[in-house]
């Protein structure tokens, strides 16, 4: 089963950014308000969703996309055991807070609802007696600190609000308590200001870089770039240097990612350990691993469950990979399968294919054996 979406996934912003320096990581606490509720915050791709969370949970907010565990933990599972057995705590299994909200909010932009979406969950909080709660997106950086804002003056007292002059200030004001990179765009900043009715204030954002050369900084850093063209090509140029890059991709073939592409925020690849891991696409340039999805299911006839697409290796296969490789002997284990290739364990959602007389294949070999498409 190819990995590779029908469509790469685009954003609408012209921002090209360079890749966030080592700050948080975890589900951390972020403030506590005036009415004793703990927020927190964190990163999906930082180790930050809610199930990273030590602290019980009442209730989880996010985008959509990144309210899922990936690989190796599920939110319910088939594993029964003895209520109070201490092997629970073993199976794999990550329970959910009692409240669960997945918000269309596309990346570096604002959420797809209503301004008073925010006060309708303030009243809920309130009513259902919310002690703590968990917000996130991909970076744990744009999005959360969008959400962290809003709470933290909805949920705060009228003596705290009125310290807040401005949606600059108060995006300052999470910075100091959360990560220096909260709110990325001045959209999200012109977004809060209009959900709380307060003035825009000042713009806290830098939106555009410039300076970046390979993985290292170049002498621009922070400079704003200019950027021509609306949909394709976009060229930057920054210092002597002029990069061009694509506003969309075609994933039938491969491609050599341009300076301007690896400037969108970028680290390590779990699967071929590339640093091509896109936090904006959610996709590896390299080898086309991608965060997988839960939600489309199909019936493995030998094990009679209900499992994930992305733990078989094709929609026409009848047995999922687990239990392929149990009948064909293959070194697995609940959720990893040896590839003939590397020789390792490779997560389900890592592997491209199964060869007869050889055996599975993982995304990362596969994409050696085709031609790598690092420079």
């Amino acid at each position: 089963m190819s990995k590779n979406p029908s469509n790469f996934k685009t954003t609408t912003t012209t921002t090209w950014k360079p890749p966030k320096p080592a700050c948080h990581s975890g589900q951390n606490k972020v403030f506590t308000t005036t009415g004793g509720i703990d927020v927190y915050a964190g990163g999906r791709n930082r180790s930050g969703g809610w199930w990273m969370c030590n602290a019980p949970l009442d209730l989880a907010i996010g985008p959509d996309e990144t309210m899922r565990p990936s690989y190796g933990k599920t939110l319910d599972g088939s594993t029964v055991v003895p209520k109070g057995w201490s092997c629970d705590q073993f199976v794999g299994r990550t329970d959910p807070p009692k409240f669960m909200i997945e918000m269309d909010f596309p990346d570096f932009g604002v959420p797809q609802v209503e301004d008073y979406f925010w006060y309708a969950l303030h009243d809920d909080i309130v009513e259902h007696e919310v002690k703590s709660i968990s917000t996130q997106c991909a970076g744990g950086h744009g999005r959360t600190g969008v959400q962290l804002a809003i709470l933290y003056y909805l949920l705060n007292d009228d003596d705290v609000k009125a310290t807040i002059k401005d949606a600059a200030q108060l995006i300052e004001l999470v910075r100091d308590l959360h990560c220096d990179h909260a709110v990325e765009t001045n959209e999200q900043q012109r977004y809060i200001a209009r959900v709380l009715d307060i003035p825009v204030g000042e713009s806290v954002v830098v939106e555009k870089y410039g300076g970046w050369s390979g993985y290292s900084w170049g002498s621009d850093k922070g400079k704003a770039v200019t950027t021509t063209g609306t949909t394709s090509p976009k060229t930057t140029t920054t210092g002597t240097a002029t990069l061009t890059a694509t506003t969309g991709y075609d994933l039938n073939e491969k491609y050599t990612m341009t300076d301007t592409q690896k400037a969108i925020a970028v680290e390590e690849c779990e699967c071929c350990g590339e640093i091509d891991y896109s936090l904006d696409e959610d996709r590896c340039y390299s080898c086309g691993w991608e965060l997988p999805d839960n939600r489309d299911t199909m019936l493995c006839m030998t094990c009679g469950n209900d499992k994930a697409m992305w733990m078989y290796t094709s929609p026409a296969d009848q047995d999922c990979i687990s239990c392929t490789s149990r009948r064909l002997n293959i070194r697995h284990s609940s959720m990893s399968v040896e590839c003939s290739g590397c020789k390792k364990l490779k997560a389900f959602d890592m592997v491209s294919e199964y060869i007869t007389g050889q055996g599975f294949v993982c995304l990362a070999c596969e994409s050696n054996t085709e031609g790598s498409v690092k420079q």
